[in-house]
C-alpha cells in the first residue's frame, strides 16, 4: 500500500486499537486520554494526508513492529499499513551536541493526531515515538500532560527530579503530569511507544540540559 491509497478508516483502525489497549489496561493518566481522544474531530472531513517524511531511526520500524505485534497484532499490522504516509520528525533543538553522538540518527516521531497527522486535532496530539537501541533521552518537560505506551521493551524510564530509572515492561502505562521532568534510556532493543499530550501541545518540551 502507498501513502496515497491509505483512507481514514485505516487510520481510525489505528486510534480505535490504541484506544481499546488503553482501556483494557487502564492506570494513571488513562481516563485522561480517552476522554480528550473521545472529543477529537475525526471525521472524514477532517482527515488529510501527511506529507511523508522518514528519518534513520525508521529503519528500525519493522523490527519493532515484530514485537509489537505480540502485545496487540492488529495494532502492528495497522501501523504497518499507515506507516508510508508517516511524517516521523524531530525537535529542533534536540542535538547530538546535547543529546550524545548519533541521538538524531536514533529519534523521531510521528503523529497520528496533530499538525503533521492524518487530522490536526483540537488541542491533542497522537502519535509514535521511535529511539534506536542504546539511548539516552535526556531529562526534559512540558506543559503537556503526556502518556507513553510502550509497544516494546526492554526500556528504563524516570519520573521527576533526582528520582531513578525503572524498567518498564511492554504495555505499561506511562503518565507525566504538566512539567514533571521525565527521561527515558533505552538498552539493546530499539523503542516504539505510542505518546499522547492531552493539552496544551503549542508548547513544545524543554531539556533539562539548556537550562544550565
Amino acid at each position: 500500500m502507498t501513502e496515497n491509497t491509505i483512507t481514514p478508516p485505516d487510520v481510525r483502525h489505528v486510534i480505535g486499537r490504541i484506544m481499546r489497549g488503553l482501556m483494557a489496561r487502564g492506570g494513571e493518566g488513562v481516563p485522561n486520554v480517552i476522554a480528550r481522544l473521545t472529543d477529537q474531530p475525526l471525521t472524514d472531513p477532517h482527515f488529510r494526508l501527511p506529507e511523508p517524511a522518514t528519518k534513520p531511526v525508521v529503519s528500525y520500524l519493522d523490527q519493532t513492529l515484530i514485537q509489537a505485534a505480540t502485545l496487540d497484532r492488529e495494532l502492528a499490522d495497522g501501523l504497518k499499513v499507515i506507516a508510508p504516509a508517516l511524517h516521523w520528525a524531530q525537535s529542533e533543538s534536540y542535538t547530538d551536541d546535547i543529546l550524545g553522538a548519533g541521538f538524531k540518527d536514533n529519534y523521531a516521531w510521528a503523529e497520528l493526531i496533530g499538525p503533521k497527522g492524518f487530522f490536526a486535532g483540537d488541542d491533542f496530539l497522537l502519535g509514535f515515538l521511535m529511539l534506536g537501541p542504546h539511548r539516552h533521552y535526556l531529562d526534559h518537560y512540558h506543559p503537556a500532560p503526556e502518556l507513553y505506551w510502550p509497544l516494546t521493551e526492554p526500556s528504563d524510564w524516570k519520573k521527576g527530579d533526582n528520582q531513578p530509572f525503572i524498567a518498564r515492561k511492554q504495555g505499561e502505562v506511562i503518565w507525566h503530569p504538566t512539567l514533571v521532568t521525565h527521561a527515558t534510556i533505552t538498552h539493546e532493543a530499539p523503542l516504539l511507544a505510542v505518546y499522547c499530550w492531552t493539552r496544551h501541545v503549542k508548547v513544545g518540551a524543554r531539556l533539562v540540559a539548556l537550562m544550565k
